[in-house]
């Protein structure tokens, strides 16, 4: 819990210097950059996060790889605040808050499809169509396969899950007629 509220504070003061400086889109990509290649770089990555090494060889470390990957100088003062702080650790989800805070800026809304197999770009510009004129915001799809459903659609929209998948719906059957109803017919 305490680990969540400091991840929410660090993003929202990032956000917040983003928002003024109009940057939100290049700390985005900072932010997106330099976590892919640290945490691709286990030592970097562990290096960063060791209070036994002087803050000031760790600042040196964050200059040389600020100009490596183009960084902004508001992510390196953030970064060196991080570093100063003893915060490193918490960069990947202070990432996954401040992309919570930029899509409701952007008035994105992200959304993820699961379907039995691979969606065509039909497919993919149907559902965020109707998922954009009733949500009335722009829409980002990520798409799964997991061929277990069989058919239809799981659909999950700003954590709402929408289950149209031929799998619960037989399971939806199978259970109501489990319960002892009947089903009367011709």
């Amino acid at each position: 819990m305490q680990n969540n509220l400091i991840s929410k504070r660090y993003a929202a003061a990032l956000f917040e210097i983003a928002a003024d400086s109009g940057t939100v889109e290049e700390i985005f990509s900072d932010l997106n950059n330099f976590i892919s290649f640290c945490y691709d770089k286990v030592c970097l990555k562990e290096f960063l996060a060791q209070a036994y090494i002087g803050k000031n060889e760790r600042f040196e470390v964050i200059d040389l790889l600020s100009k490596e990957l183009s960084l902004s100088t508001y992510f390196i003062n953030f970064i060196h605040l991080l570093i100063e702080n003893e915060r490193t650790g918490y960069l990947p989800k202070i990432f996954d808050e401040y992309s919570v805070l930029r899509d409701n800026f952007l008035n994105i809304s992200r959304v993820n499809v699961i379907s039995a197999k691979e969606l065509e770009q039909g497919e993919k510009s149907k559902i965020k169509s109707i998922v954009e004129k009733a949500l009335n915001k722009t829409v980002a799809i990520s798409a799964e396969v997991d061929e277990k459903i069989i058919g239809g659609y799981i659909i999950n929209i700003e954590n709402i899950l929408y289950d149209g998948s031929i799998k619960t719906q037989a399971d939806n059957l199978y259970n109501y007629l489990k319960q002892g109803a009947f089903i009367y017919g011709d």
